[in-house]
């Protein structure tokens, strides 16, 4: 069995993440799991350097009782959220670094994988910089064709991508532009994956899609540490080719359990109370079991 939590858009240092953080503490028993890091980690603007107190006050202190690792990507807040012109990309390979200066935080480079394996089960994670707007063209074909190569050479039986930015959402901001949309599809359709996880939107939803008659789960879980994005905007599913199981506005996070090819999927809201479980096989859905999702 292999267990993680995932989380985005947290870092606003406000009361609402701290609050996610004090649940999350009661949540997570035990010391070999670990969290998923979904983006904007960092609000308004990232950082300006890897001794920037923000580090302290947004991730540090709201998790100083959540001694488990975090593996973190980089949300289009953490680049800063100026017209790009006005940013430079080394506010955000701060946050690449500051992985030198804390023993939670891990973020090698802008995109990277790590696995996690126990003796039955072997996931492959591989974490995106989904701010496609801050590199050059060679830049997005690099990562993509290295991801390509990454998941093609995965022996796992479970091989997960996440992001920060949304694929397919009934949230606020939406669906992917054409750029991030195509990246996806070039990467799914030449090296096929299970799942993909994002915040963005800051809400839970669990969707599903089909690329190239080929089904993906979709994740969304960006209730970290701002509340907005109640509206549920159904137009969004407008091109047919996905399909809603369940979102919810409320603060929270999402729980991830693995067994072999069994996954189960919890969100909990900022008291713990659960809202939406269900259990996926592989590209078959067993059961769902909707709670006030």
């Amino acid at each position: 069995m292999i267990e993680f939590f995932i989380l985005g858009d947290m870092g606003s240092g406000e009361e609402s993440q701290k609050k996610v953080a004090i649940a999350m503490k009661k949540k997570i028993k035990e010391k070999d799991t670990f969290i998923c890091g979904l983006g904007d980690n960092i609000y308004e603007k990232g950082v300006t350097s890897v001794n920037d107190p923000q580090f302290q006050e947004k991730f540090e202190e709201p998790y100083k009782d959540v001694n488990v690792p975090f593996y973190m990507c980089l949300g289009n807040h953490d680049y800063g959220y100026s017209n790009r012109c006005l940013i430079p990309k080394k506010n955000a390979f701060h946050q690449v670094k500051y992985s030198n200066y804390s023993e939670k935080w891990n973020m090698p480079f802008n995109y990277y994988n790590f696995d996690k394996e126990d003796e039955n089960t072997k996931i492959s994670f591989f974490v995106l910089d989904t701010n496609l707007d801050m590199m050059n063209p060679k830049e997005i074909e690099d990562q993509k064709n290295t991801m390509i190569n990454k998941i093609k050479n995965s022996d796992s039986n479970w091989k997960i991508v996440y992001g920060h930015h949304t694929l397919r959402s009934v949230g606020g901001h939406g669906n992917a532009d054409d750029d991030f949309e195509q990246f996806m599809i070039d990467l799914f359709t030449q090296a096929p994956f299970d799942v993909y996880m994002c915040g963005h939107d800051h809400n839970k939803q669990i969707l599903r899609i089909n690329i190239d008659n080929k089904p993906l789960l979709l994740i969304v879980c960006g209730t970290g540490g701002k509340e907005y994005h109640k509206e549920i905007y159904y137009n969004n599913l407008a091109k047919k080719d996905c399909e809603l199981e369940c979102c919810s506005g409320n603060l929270g996070y999402g729980q991830i359990i693995i067994t072999d090819n069994l996954m189960n999927i919890y969100f909990f809201d900022e008291k713990n109370k659960k809202e939406y479980s269900c259990k996926y096989l592989k590209e078959q859905d067993l059961h769902t079991k909707r709670d006030d999702c």
